[in-house]
């Protein structure tokens, strides 16, 4: 009888518990969308392309539900921009469209204004500013009729105005620019704080006035300093980057336009190729054709690559989202057995009362223990899913890099017309990227085998104060940074039990990483010993730093600082398995600010033997 009870009680329980916990991620979703809307961002940390993708097709039928169809539109919109910027502008497209059809059928003024809005954004990055603008056109003569509508305005307003801007409209600008600045009164002031002095600045800039424009640009400057939203310092770069232009400093204006190319090819891949073709114009300018040139067969290339991440994604997604299902369908099987099994448990319950208790402690035994293999089989089946895709879809992106370079300046070389410097600079960039790719490939086999237990380790007697030495002779030599490499330690030795050339991979790695980010100052490498079992190695530099946000996973593999930066980010993975196979412990020193201390333990004298038996 307790058990029948017990098992009545657990299916009650199950059953409540799932809307408690899908009414938490509603809400959690919810407020993501609010905190964007209400500081008029497109996307800020935590939250991407993708991810608003997904949470607006999960918080569809909930709002629908709710009836909350103001709220369902604004985050559809945001849903259509997401598309755009990572590259799917026919989605887009298709997606503001489907909109509007929507809005329509229901009568639904705001919604069609957002539909409109959305269509003009994603017209705006496919390139095409004359239909953009009609449709923002139509959204703001339509928006005027519709009251309490003030926020919605502080959303749209500042892009509509840079569209007229661009097609040289300025007279609707202005009012445009006057109706946003009467905003003010009407909208919380963080909606405006930035995007106001903003689009003044950018104003300013269209119709020559630079002193007045500078002095809004530093308003702008002072709001995106207070805040961590890289979505305000992209906007406030490129309104930059267009003054300086404007003022003749082409120089200025393409490091700008540069850097955000690079930044954006993250997360808004239309966006980085607009910033490549105004470095192209600028390079055309000033009369660096060749540059323009290779900037814009570039960009070409990346076009069609865009179609077929596009592809490839949308497939993706279709696969996502059957397997989505099919899980779901899984689940609610079992829900509807567990259930049914126990409202027969209940009715023999009535019949024959001893017997039905002798029999579901039986099965409930036998059931407790399906669901422990099934649990197990599906936790390992979900893991090694999640791994696998995880390692091909970061193979296949740190691949494509170097591969793509190799394709792309190969085919350069064979042109007849291209100059001797030119050709020396595609081969030196096409052995750069040979070398990356046979790197990576090394690391991959490096780490594969570290798992496995079939790297061999050859433990012996060595010096760490010599492995040290030789360690900086060779970082010298293969630098690439004026950066001074320096070795301090009070011991004139130090005996170890140790693989000497697994060490030294541990210590070159480190010191190679702090050369990629130290311009100026040193980079030590200190040892000391910590006890009488333990040694201490450290390497400390002046460089940029590693933030405190990302220090916990920067042992975690393909993981890179700057990811345009060179590199698999695979080394400091292989570190950490070398080590903890040696007997010691990898770790970045939190407390340090003045650029990064990487630091490892490494057992003394005689203490790793055991060690050596495991790597055996």
């Amino acid at each position: 009888m307790k058990t029948c009870i017990s098992i009545i009680i657990t299916v009650i329980g199950i059953l409540i518990s799932l809307p408690v916990h899908s009414e938490d991620r509603t809400s959690h979703y919810v407020s993501k969308f609010e905190f964007l809307l209400n500081h008029n961002l497109l996307f800020c940390d935590g939250v991407d392309n993708d991810s608003i993708i997904l949470w607006e097709e999960t918080l569809e039928p909930v709002l629908k539900e709710r009836k909350d169809y103001v709220l369902l539109f604004r985050i559809r919109q945001l849903a259509s921009y997401a598309y755009a910027m990572r590259g799917d502008v026919n989605t887009a497209v298709d997606y503001s469209s489907q909109m509007y059809e929507e809005a329509k059928a229901m009568n639904f003024e705001i919604g069609i204004v957002l539909a409109y809005g959305a269509i003009a954004d994603a017209y705006l990055n496919s390139n095409l500013p004359q239909e953009a603008m009609e449709s923002y056109e139509q959204a703001y003569h339509l928006i005027q009729r519709i009251p309490n509508t003030g926020d919605i305005q502080a959303n749209m307003l500042p892009r509509y105005i840079s569209t007229l801007l661009q097609a040289d409209r300025i007279d609707e600008a202005i009012v445009c620019l006057q109706q946003l600045d009467n905003l003010k009164e009407v909208v919380s002031p963080q909606l405006l704080a930035f995007t106001l002095p903003l689009a003044y600045a950018n104003f300013e800039i269209k119709t020559n006035q630079l002193e007045q424009a500078d002095i809004h640009l530093k308003e702008a400057r002072d709001i995106a300093s207070g805040t961590h939203f890289d979505y305000y310092h992209d906007l406030l770069q490129q309104a930059q980057a267009a003054y300086y232009e404007k003022k003749g400093e082409y120089r200025k204006a393409l490091t700008l336009y540069e850097d955000l190319e690079q930044k954006t090819q993250k997360y808004a891949a239309v966006q980085s190729i607009q910033y490549a073709l105004a470095r192209a114009r600028l390079l055309d300018l000033t009369g660096n054709i060749n540059e323009a040139c290779l900037i814009y067969q570039q960009v070409y290339a990346l076009q069609d690559s865009l179609c077929a991440k596009s592809y490839a994604r949308q497939i993706n997604e279709m696969r996502v989202q059957y397997d989505a299902d099919q899980i779901e369908i899984d689940n609610q099987t079992e829900r509807n057995r567990l259930l049914l099994g126990s409202i027969i448990g209940i009715l023999c319950l009535l019949g024959l009362v001893v017997f039905v208790a002798l029999r579901i402690r039986k099965q409930n035994k036998e059931l407790l223990d399906s669901q422990k293999r099934l649990e197990v089989a599906k936790t390992n089946a979900e893991n090694a899913i999640r791994t696998k895709s995880m390692f091909l879809s970061n193979m296949s992106h740190e691949i494509r890099t170097p591969l793509n370079a190799l394709s792309g300046f190969s085919s350069i070389l064979t042109e007849e017309h291209i100059d001797n410097e030119t050709r020396r600079q595609c081969n030196d960039i096409i052995q750069q990227n040979s070398e990356l790719l046979l790197k990576l490939i090394n690391d991959v086999i490096d780490l594969s085998n570290l798992e496995l237990g079939k790297l061999e380790f050859t433990i012996e007697k060595c010096d760490a104060i010599s492995i040290c030495r030789n360690v900086i002779d060779t970082v010298e030599r293969v630098k690439q940074t004026s950066t001074a490499v320096i070795f301090k330690t009070e011991l004139s030795s130090l005996e170890l039990q140790s693989d000497s050339s697994r060490l030294q991979q541990v210590l070159i790695n480190l010191l190679i990483n702090a050369t990629k980010f130290t311009q100026q100052g040193t980079i030590t490498l200190e040892v000391t010993q910590e006890s009488d079992q333990m040694a201490l190695f450290s390497v400390t530099d002046t460089g940029f730093g590693i933030p405190i946000e990302k220090q916990g996973a920067i042992f975690n593999r393909f993981e890179k600082l700057n990811e345009g930066a060179q590199g698999t980010g695979l080394g400091l993975s292989i570190c950490q398995l070398i080590i903890e196979r040696l007997g010691g412990k990898i770790w970045i020193d939190p407390s340090y600010t003045g650029g990064a201390r990487f630091l490892f333990t490494h057992p003394v004298g005689n203490k790793p033997e055991a060690t050596k038996e495991d790597l055996a």
